[in-house]
């Protein structure tokens, strides 16, 4: 019985701490503020689900805008080797630059300014090992982008496949935000 309370307490305290600690760098060498006081929304993808963003996600990004969330786009790169890791991060830089001018696009499309702060709440970060990835239960190679919804201090509220949980993170950052 004794064990069983302590693992219980051990799997509450595990659930208190941050769904990944920030320290975490972007391919500009920014440091990723996730729990730094602002929601966010994280994406974990690869090279073989970069279509399921394009699609979807410059839509859901500025439908959340009213949460100012930072939003974090993980990508797997446990698949290329060493010598194209270079190559890699560029091309993740040229993907955030052109994101970034979709983004403000769209915004002009429906009549408004594009946040001050766009840049400051958009990040890539190239992930060679898949630690993350491997943490969530994606495998190399998965074929469904997973979307995690994080509160102000880091702790994870939802997670599900992207876009299909776009509906249920919006409800939680936007209850969050109430």
């Amino acid at each position: 019985m004794r064990i069983l309370v302590v693992l219980a307490c051990l799997m509450g305290l595990f659930g208190a701490f941050p769904a990944h600690a920030s320290g975490l760098e972007d391919v500009f060498g920014r440091e990723v503020p996730l729990g730094q006081g602002r929601p966010a929304v994280v994406l974990y993808a690869n090279r073989d689900t970069r279509q399921v963003l394009r699609e979807h996600a410059m839509r859901f990004a500025y439908e959340l805008r009213h949460e100012n969330p930072i939003v974090v786009v993980h990508v797997d790169l446990r698949g290329i080797p060493g010598f194209f890791m270079g190559a890699a991060s560029r091309e993740i830089r040229k993907i955030h630059r052109d994101s970034l001018d979709k983004v403000r696009q769209l915004f002009l499309e429906q009549g408004q300014q594009p946040p001050d702060d766009l840049e400051a709440s958009f990040y890539m970060v190239a992930d060679s090992s898949g630690e993350p990835h491997s943490a969530l239960g994606l495998v190399k190679g998965f074929q469904q982008v997973l979307i995690q919804a994080m509160s102000p201090s880091g702790l994870e509220l939802a997670r599900g496949p992207f876009p299909q949980a776009s509906e249920t993170i919006r409800q939680v950052l936007e209850a969050r935000a109430r």
